[in-house]
Protein backbone atom coordinates (compact mmCIF):
# COMPACT_ATOMS: atom_id res chain seq x y z
CA UNK A 1 0.00 0.00 0.00
CA UNK A 2 1.43 3.75 -0.75
CA UNK A 3 1.95 5.87 1.98
CA UNK A 4 -1.09 7.47 3.50
CA UNK A 5 -1.65 10.66 5.50
CA UNK A 6 -3.61 12.65 7.02
CA UNK A 7 -4.84 16.19 5.69
CA UNK A 8 -6.06 18.20 8.63
CA UNK A 9 -6.71 21.85 9.62
CA UNK A 10 -9.59 24.07 11.29
CA UNK A 11 -13.05 25.51 9.68
CA UNK A 12 -12.11 27.65 7.10
CA UNK A 13 -8.40 27.05 6.88
CA UNK A 14 -8.45 26.29 3.39
CA UNK A 15 -8.38 22.51 3.27
CA UNK A 16 -10.44 21.88 0.49
CA UNK A 17 -8.33 24.26 -1.62
CA UNK A 18 -5.14 22.71 -0.95
CA UNK A 19 -6.75 19.14 -1.58
CA UNK A 20 -7.97 20.25 -4.87
CA UNK A 21 -4.60 20.89 -6.26
CA UNK A 22 -3.38 17.65 -4.52
CA UNK A 23 -6.29 16.08 -7.05
CA UNK A 24 -5.06 18.08 -10.18
CA UNK A 25 -1.57 16.31 -9.24
CA UNK A 26 -3.15 12.46 -9.48
CA UNK A 27 -3.34 12.46 -5.63
CA UNK A 28 -6.21 10.54 -4.40
CA UNK A 29 -8.09 12.54 -1.56
CA UNK A 30 -10.67 10.92 1.02
CA UNK A 31 -12.84 13.46 2.51
CA UNK A 32 -14.30 11.89 5.80
CA UNK A 33 -17.10 14.75 6.58
CA UNK A 34 -18.51 13.83 2.51
CA UNK A 35 -18.21 10.64 3.22
CA UNK A 36 -20.13 10.29 6.48
CA UNK A 37 -22.85 11.77 5.04
CA UNK A 38 -22.62 9.69 2.36
CA UNK A 39 -22.44 6.75 4.75
CA UNK A 40 -25.32 8.19 6.76
CA UNK A 41 -27.55 7.59 3.82
CA UNK A 42 -26.07 4.20 2.25
CA UNK A 43 -24.48 2.15 4.84
CA UNK A 44 -27.72 -0.19 6.42
CA UNK A 45 -25.19 -0.73 9.53
CA UNK A 46 -24.80 2.59 10.12
CA UNK A 47 -28.43 3.35 9.66
CA UNK A 48 -29.80 0.98 12.11
CA UNK A 49 -27.60 1.85 14.92
CA UNK A 50 -28.39 5.22 14.05
CA UNK A 51 -31.63 4.55 14.11
CA UNK A 52 -31.34 2.66 17.46
CA UNK A 53 -29.48 5.26 19.43
CA UNK A 54 -31.54 7.96 18.32
CA UNK A 55 -34.89 7.07 17.65
CA UNK A 56 -37.49 6.71 14.36
CA UNK A 57 -36.95 10.24 13.42
CA UNK A 58 -33.43 10.30 12.70
CA UNK A 59 -34.08 9.70 9.24
CA UNK A 60 -37.46 11.34 7.63
CA UNK A 61 -40.07 8.84 6.37
CA UNK A 62 -38.72 9.07 2.59
CA UNK A 63 -35.10 7.51 3.67
CA UNK A 64 -33.79 11.10 3.78
CA UNK A 65 -31.09 11.87 7.20
CA UNK A 66 -33.27 14.09 9.34
CA UNK A 67 -29.98 16.53 9.91
CA UNK A 68 -31.33 19.12 11.76
CA UNK A 69 -33.39 16.75 14.68
CA UNK A 70 -30.10 14.24 14.50
CA UNK A 71 -27.68 17.38 15.27
CA UNK A 72 -30.21 18.83 17.79
CA UNK A 73 -30.06 15.52 19.65
CA UNK A 74 -26.36 14.58 19.24
CA UNK A 75 -24.94 17.98 19.91
CA UNK A 76 -27.10 18.87 23.14
CA UNK A 77 -24.48 16.59 25.49
CA UNK A 78 -21.34 15.37 25.60
CA UNK A 79 -22.92 11.53 25.37
CA UNK A 80 -24.85 12.13 22.66
CA UNK A 81 -22.17 13.53 20.63
CA UNK A 82 -19.94 10.59 21.74
CA UNK A 83 -22.57 8.25 20.61
CA UNK A 84 -22.96 9.48 17.63
CA UNK A 85 -19.12 9.40 16.55
CA UNK A 86 -18.92 6.15 17.82
CA UNK A 87 -21.14 5.16 15.35
CA UNK A 88 -20.08 7.10 12.30
CA UNK A 89 -16.62 7.22 12.78
CA UNK A 90 -15.87 3.19 12.71
CA UNK A 91 -18.04 3.45 9.38
CA UNK A 92 -15.60 6.13 7.65
CA UNK A 93 -12.76 3.95 8.31
CA UNK A 94 -13.77 0.86 7.43
CA UNK A 95 -15.11 2.92 4.07
CA UNK A 96 -11.52 4.66 4.01
CA UNK A 97 -10.03 1.22 4.31
CA UNK A 98 -11.93 -0.03 0.98
CA UNK A 99 -11.41 3.38 -0.68
CA UNK A 100 -7.08 2.85 -0.02
CA UNK A 101 -7.47 -0.47 -1.72
CA UNK A 102 -8.95 1.21 -4.64
CA UNK A 103 -6.62 3.16 -4.93
CA UNK A 104 -3.13 1.19 -4.32
CA UNK A 105 -1.49 2.51 -7.22
CA UNK A 106 -1.31 5.98 -5.92
CA UNK A 107 2.00 7.41 -5.50
CA UNK A 108 0.84 8.30 -2.03
CA UNK A 109 -2.99 9.08 -0.61
CA UNK A 110 -4.21 11.95 1.80
CA UNK A 111 -7.46 11.81 4.08
CA UNK A 112 -9.00 15.15 4.59
CA UNK A 113 -10.45 15.46 8.05
CA UNK A 114 -11.33 18.38 10.33
CA UNK A 115 -10.34 16.83 13.12
CA UNK A 116 -7.47 14.01 13.06
CA UNK A 117 -6.06 15.34 16.06
CA UNK A 118 -9.02 15.65 18.49
CA UNK A 119 -9.80 11.85 17.76
CA UNK A 120 -6.28 11.28 18.61
CA UNK A 121 -6.02 9.40 15.38
CA UNK A 122 -2.82 10.95 13.85
CA UNK A 123 -0.21 7.90 14.53
CA UNK A 124 -2.86 5.55 12.13
CA UNK A 125 -1.01 7.78 9.45
CA UNK A 126 2.73 7.94 7.94
CA UNK A 127 2.62 11.93 8.73
CA UNK A 128 -0.05 14.79 9.15
CA UNK A 129 -0.37 17.63 6.90
CA UNK A 130 -1.42 20.86 9.24
CA UNK A 131 -3.05 23.78 6.37
CA UNK A 132 -3.09 26.78 8.90
CA UNK A 133 -4.75 30.50 8.61
CA UNK A 134 -4.86 32.77 11.43
CA UNK A 135 -8.50 32.94 13.53
CA UNK A 136 -9.33 36.36 11.66
CA UNK A 137 -8.51 35.23 8.32
CA UNK A 138 -10.58 31.56 9.02
CA UNK A 139 -13.67 33.62 10.44
CA UNK A 140 -14.15 35.79 7.46
CA UNK A 141 -13.38 33.08 5.19
CA UNK A 142 -16.32 30.92 6.95
CA UNK A 143 -18.81 34.24 6.96
CA UNK A 144 -18.39 34.53 3.50
CA UNK A 145 -19.09 30.94 2.71
CA UNK A 146 -21.50 30.08 4.92
CA UNK A 147 -23.49 33.02 6.24
CA UNK A 148 -22.26 32.48 9.57
CA UNK A 149 -22.43 34.79 12.21
CA UNK A 150 -19.48 35.54 14.35
CA UNK A 151 -21.18 33.27 17.24
CA UNK A 152 -21.52 30.42 14.71
CA UNK A 153 -18.50 30.47 13.91
CA UNK A 154 -17.11 30.59 17.12
CA UNK A 155 -19.22 27.67 18.36
CA UNK A 156 -18.00 25.32 15.55
CA UNK A 157 -14.06 26.51 15.90
CA UNK A 158 -14.12 26.10 19.62
CA UNK A 159 -14.60 21.94 19.23
CA UNK A 160 -10.99 21.96 17.62
CA UNK A 161 -7.71 22.49 18.38
CA UNK A 162 -6.31 26.07 18.55
CA UNK A 163 -3.82 26.36 15.62
CA UNK A 164 -0.93 26.86 17.59
CA UNK A 165 -1.15 23.27 19.07
CA UNK A 166 -2.23 21.81 15.88
CA UNK A 167 0.25 23.45 13.65
CA UNK A 168 2.96 22.48 16.48
CA UNK A 169 1.57 18.38 16.09
CA UNK A 170 1.99 18.86 12.32
CA UNK A 171 4.69 17.13 10.36
CA UNK A 172 4.00 19.39 7.46
CA UNK A 173 2.57 22.74 7.54
CA UNK A 174 0.93 24.36 4.49
CA UNK A 175 0.06 28.06 5.66
CA UNK A 176 -2.62 29.95 3.99
CA UNK A 177 -2.91 33.08 5.61
CA UNK A 178 -3.17 34.85 2.04
CA UNK A 179 0.04 36.46 1.91
CA UNK A 180 2.21 33.04 1.28
CA UNK A 181 1.01 31.12 -2.20
CA UNK A 182 -0.70 28.02 -1.74
CA UNK A 183 0.51 26.95 -5.07
CA UNK A 184 4.51 26.31 -4.13
CA UNK A 185 4.00 25.30 -1.10
CA UNK A 186 1.63 22.52 -2.34
CA UNK A 187 4.24 21.80 -5.01
CA UNK A 188 6.92 21.16 -2.80
CA UNK A 189 5.13 19.14 -0.30
CA UNK A 190 3.83 17.09 -3.32
CA UNK A 191 7.69 16.70 -4.44
CA UNK A 192 8.95 14.99 -0.68
CA UNK A 193 5.19 12.88 -0.30
CA UNK A 194 6.32 11.24 -3.89
CA UNK A 195 9.66 10.89 -2.52
CA UNK A 196 11.41 12.88 -5.49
Amino acid sequence: MPPHYAITGNIGSGKTTVCRIFERLGIPVYYADAAAKRLMLENDRLKKGLTAAFGANTYLPGGALNRSWLAEKAFSEDAALATLNGLVHPAVYRDADRWRNENSAAPYTLYESAIVFELGRENTFDATVVVSAPLKVRRQRVMIRDGATPEAFAARAAKQWPDPKKAAAADYLIENDGSRLLLPQVLRLHRRLSGE
